[in-house]
């Protein structure tokens, strides 16, 4: 397992005295990030090889946030490589060891020049060591649409939001759907899943449904086609996310 140690900012605690979800999921992207830095399969490798890691799905399970000048630690590993497929564990400990957060991640390898997937190479995946999966309620990778969705609002994308691969990062679709909530504090599970990336100055159509204790949005483009789904479970009920 990768890990790094952090304390949580004051930077990072957005209006009140713990990390949000936005929050949470820069954690783990930067503790991927990290971990594929460290076995020497990084940016510039894949952008060398040209290749790339495309996140595909995203499952967060929050037991607590993580609160103001905490310490904690986030880790990660790889549990499982299928043709270009790539399935990773990351998980916050707090400095008792006992997980607070722990996330499923699905992730699709990529030939930057066809943007096709590709099967992943034997030193590529021998890089990342395989360990056991979390034993957590995994989710189906895509979500199930609540009917109903309604347009909220149009954005565009701007040049603080664009990543390494010159799309719209990760973690900025969960930064934009807590702007449409009213509040995120009893948000205690996070899944996004990816279908197709946003690019600089791009209209962002975003759409918005709730049942019970589930939050939806849709980010799509002016085409109607979906680029992007986010859900937020609350504690509103007990019923588990289907």
């Amino acid at each position: 397992m990768y890990s790094f140690d952090a304390i949580v900012r004051y930077s990072e605690t957005h209006g009140r005295p713990e990390a949000n979800a936005a929050t949470i999921a820069n954690y783990f992207q930067d503790c991927a990030i990290f971990d594929s830095e460290q076995a020497g399969i990084g940016i510039e490798y894949l952008k060398d090889h040209n290749r790339a890691w495309f996140l595909i799905s995203w499952q967060i399970d929050v037991e607590r946030y993580p609160v103001l000048q905490e310490k904690i630690r986030v880790g990660t590993w790889a549990y499982d490589f299928k043709g270009s497929m790539g399935y990773r564990n990351i998980v916050i400990r707090d400095e008792n060891g006992a997980n607070i957060v722990q996330a499923a991640s699905q992730w699709s390898y990529i030939d930057t020049d066809t943007l096709r997937p590709v099967r992943i190479e034997p030193e590529v995946g021998a890089a990342y060591p395989l360990a056991e999966k979390l034993p957590m309620e995994y989710a189906p990778r895509k979500i199930r649409l609540i009917e109903g969705m309604e347009e909220t609002d149009r954005r565009v994308v701007l040049p603080y939001q664009i990543d390494s691969n010159n799309h719209m990062n990760n973690e900025a679709y969960i930064a934009l759907a807590l702007e449409y909530i009213d509040s995120d504090d009893m948000i205690c599970q996070i899944r996004s899943e990816y279908k197709r990336q946003f690019v600089k100055d791009e209209c962002i159509v975003i759409k918005k449904a709730e049942r019970d204790d589930l939050i939806q949005f849709v980010f799509a483009d002016e085409e109607d086609q979906i680029r992007c789904i986010v859900e937020f479970k609350t504690k509103r009920t007990g019923r588990q996310t289907a």
